[in-house]
């Protein structure tokens, strides 16, 4: 890990005081000895000032509770002053992605957000973070260990691979005409609407469509049960293998949670009840993500 690196003015500096030591050793001029002893006395007063500032930082980083692989989101960076007083010139640097905290007060934590990406989709380690300074003179960077290690996990990157209803949604089971992947089970036509992209071809009004020259779905009555849908992740997993299948799931549970409809999942002999509520489709994106 890099301790110091040096900048073009710290060059500088640093062969000034070495051609004055020489001047002074050579000429014996008190004058040379005093200016000798300025300069490495502003030298040693910047490594004290540097070292002590960027020693009182502390970073951390907190993840969105939603994350998809290979999608960008917004990661939160803070930093917290340890100390009982300012720290100046911070720069984060996370894997490559760097933010400034130009002055962070007495106890104070400051936070600013990156846009950042996870690769993979499953539990993704951060420990590429590097907490520097030029603080005071911009003469060298610092750099001060950080043992704080971010964890976090990526959900399947969402593809909408258009599939067929039959394979992302589950048959229906129990009694005749009760299906949990049709919307409108039980619930009245009361007209059609444009169609919309996710609409269930059985939502579709045909006749309606065929004289328009356009898609358009039934509507239904509103004060029927809500829309449920229940994914057959199996099926997806085996008509399109594991990852594009994960991916589709992915998808159909994001846009159910933007969309606030019910929506369950059966994996591998495990049921997700269909469930409207965030908490239960982060829970079925969790799983995607750990899937194995």
């Amino acid at each position: 890990m890099r301790v110091i690196e040096f900048h073009r003015s710290g060059w500088i500096y640093i062969v000034l005081s070495i051609v004055m030591g020489v001047l002074a050793l050579n000429g014996g001029n008190n004058f040379h000895y005093l200016a000798e002893a300025a300069i490495l006395g502003y030298m040693l007063s910047s490594g004290i000032a540097g070292y002590t500032n960027i020693r009182r930082a502390e970073v951390s980083l907190s993840f969105p509770d939603e994350i998809y692989a290979r999608s960008p989101f917004l990661l939160n960076v803070a930093v917290r002053n340890k100390s009982r007083v300012p720290v100046y010139m911070i720069d984060v640097s996370v894997e490559g992605e760097r933010v400034f905290f130009p002055v962070i007060q007495p106890g104070e934590t400051v936070s600013k957000h990156i846009p950042f990406t996870l690769r993979s989709r499953g539990i993704n380690e951060i420990s590429g973070i590097e907490l520097s300074s030029d603080y005071p003179f911009n003469f060298f960077t610092r750099y001060w260990p950080v043992s704080f290690v971010g964890k976090a996990t990526a959900f399947p990157a969402p593809v909408d691979l258009r599939a067929d209803d039959a394979r992302v949604w589950l048959e229906p089971e129990g009694r005749e005409g009760e299906n949990i992947a049709d919307p409108a089970a039980g619930v009245d036509i009361i007209g059609v609407r444009p169609y919309v992209e996710g609409d269930p071809m059985r939502m579709i009004h045909w006749k309606s469509s065929a004289r328009t020259g356009k898609l358009n779905s039934r509507l239904y009555d509103g004060s029927g049960r809500p829309e449920t849908r229940m994914i057959d992740l199996d099926s997806l997993v085996s008509d399109f293998g594991l990852e594009a299948g994960l991916s589709v799931a992915s998808h159909e549970i994001s846009r159910a949670m933007r969309s606030g409809f019910s929506i369950g999942m059966a994996d591998r002999g495990m049921i997700w009840a269909p469930s409207p509520s965030r908490p239960d489709k982060l829970s079925m994106l969790s799983s995607l993500a750990l899937y194995e």
